[in-house]
């Protein structure tokens, strides 16, 4: 207990670190990418990044990573960010609800264990490991993604089920770390927005949230230009950007009032609460 505390307390200090307001120096430089990644940009704003690693043998893992969590909910939003992705898995363009899990089951992949998404403040990523024998999967894999990026369907129905799961999440995560998060964090990130946005949201809102509000997330935060995908495994990096091009080349910006800002810059500083 008391190492996972620090490990969270040492998570909080990087991400403060990270998000301090632009005027100050930063200090946070970019990663160097190594010579053997490719990486590229397409001409709507989303970028790729191919590796290929041929161990282990005829296995490739597909990655969707969205800069756009929890921060950047609006207030009758708290906790969107997080049953997007849950949606994510309930149906989509190509994909009927429960179509895509029992797909992937079929080709030896394992919810959770496999298949898997996660969400924080600053991102939302989605997981996909796909068996590269039959060359099917693999365009299939990269239609998995392309749904999620922009295709999701967002049936009412499924969203107030999938309102019940989340806040039985919310419920099985209230113990000690929960009680010392809600006396810490509001402290640590005292005068920010990233007090007000934990990424399971508030009992409240999960309740009450309208499904216009998830469907208002989705449109405005789920934007190539927010978005990179991520693939490594053993696929040539040539046919893996072909394949980037193919599903994500006609992703649109979509028309909104939301601003084009980051999640950092967002969420630095909360005007209404500094001084």
């Amino acid at each position: 207990m008391v190492l996972k505390l620090i490990r969270n307390l040492c998570t909080v200090g990087a991400l403060l670190v990270c998000t301090w307001p632009h005027t100050r120096p930063s200090i946070c430089p970019t990663l160097p990418v190594g010579p053997q990644v490719l990486v590229g940009q397409l001409p709507n704003g989303l970028t790729y990044y191919i590796q290929k690693n041929s161990r282990p043998e005829k296995r490739l893992e597909l990655r969707l990573a969205v800069k756009a969590g929890s921060i950047l909910e609006d207030e009758d939003q708290l906790g969107l960010a997080h049953v997007v992705e849950h949606m994510a898995f309930n149906g989509s363009t190509h994909f009927k609800k429960h179509e895509l899990v029992s797909y992937l089951q079929s080709i030896g992949l394992k919810f959770g264990a496999d298949l898997n998404a996660y969400t924080s403040f600053n991102e939302t990523v989605y997981i996909l490991p796909i068996p590269t024998e039959n060359p099917e999967n693999v365009n299939k894999g990269f239609l998995v993604l392309q749904d999620w990026a922009q295709g999701v369907s967002f049936n009412d129905a499924d969203t107030d089920q999938e309102r019940a799961i989340v806040l039985e999440e919310l419920r099985l995560g209230k113990g000690v770390q929960d009680r010392m998060n809600k006396v810490l964090l509001p402290k640590i990130f005292s005068g920010s927005l990233y007090a007000q946005r934990l990424p399971i949201g508030t009992e409240e809102s999960l309740k009450g949230f309208s499904h216009d509000a998830i469907k208002r997330f989705y449109k405005d935060w789920y934007r190539p230009n927010l978005m990179a995908v991520v693939v490594v495994g053993d696929i040539e990096p040539e046919a893996a950007r072909a394949l980037v091009e193919k599903h994500f080349a006609g992703l649109k910006t979509p028309r909104t009032n939301a601003p084009a800002c980051t999640p950092a810059l967002r969420g630095a500083v909360n005007p209404k609460q500094s001084s």
